[in-house]
């Protein structure tokens, strides 16, 4: 075990750049079909807080090829819960491939996932709901705060709601990017107190996160 707090930090930061730009990871995994760039440690993280917490509804921005959120429909399908729990997806331009999706949890939106006639939609698909929000559309520092800030009230009390690919703009992976989710969410923290960020479920378990740092729990 590397007892060095620095030099475990390095190493942890090593493997994440070496292993987010190989052309054999993230970016050919597929889920049934449906491609799904993600880490699998964030995934089998997904499937922990979600079996935890048991979400009336799940909600996802940026579908892109369908695989998380075909992954979350069969999530839902496996702690049994009840058929209105639904996976509820919004894409600016839905893909082929999540048209393609045919699961009966499955609703897509296609529009601007921050645009007034988009939350009003999400509204009455879950009146008076509350549930788990994957935010992973746009990823410029604007556009991922105002959707923090519009998809807060969706998050149930003790849930999460993860913006994805804080990794971006030198967290560790490509510091040119400039300000992104990373960046949105401490702007987005600084300002509302109901959400904290929850570190321990993924450094705790795998070290390193795509998302790390995205990871935000509604304490109030």
């Amino acid at each position: 075990m590397l007892q060095n707090a620095t030099l475990r930090e390095w190493v942890i930061d090593a493997y994440h750049l070496y292993w987010y730009h190989s052309d054999q990871t993230w970016q050919k995994n597929k889920y049934l079909g449906f491609e799904v760039k993600q880490a699998p440690s964030d995934l089998w993280i997904y499937q922990e807080l979600i079996f935890a917490q048991r979400p009336r509804f799940i909600l996802q921005t940026g579908v892109s090829q369908g695989g998380s959120v075909v992954f979350f429909a069969h999530l839902l399908d496996l702690i049994q819960a009840p058929p209105s729990a639904l996976v509820i997806g919004v894409d600016i331009v839905l893909t082929d491939a999540a048209k393609r999706i045919d699961h009966p949890r499955v609703r897509l939106i296609e529009g601007s996932s921050v645009s007034s006639d988009t939350i009003e939609t999400i509204r009455s698909l879950v009146p008076n709901q509350r549930g788990f929000v994957s935010l992973d559309s746009d990823h410029s520092r604007e556009h991922v705060l105002a959707e923090l800030r519009a998809y807060a009230q969706f998050v149930e009390l003790g849930s999460h709601m993860v913006a994805e690919d804080t990794n971006v703009n030198g967290h560790p992976v490509f510091p040119d990017f400039g300000p992104g989710p990373y960046e949105a969410v401490e702007d987005f923290l600084a300002s509302d107190t109901g959400f904290v960020r929850d570190d321990a479920v993924w450094r705790e378990r795998h070290l390193f996160s795509l998302h790390q740092y995205g990871w935000l729990k509604r304490i109030r």
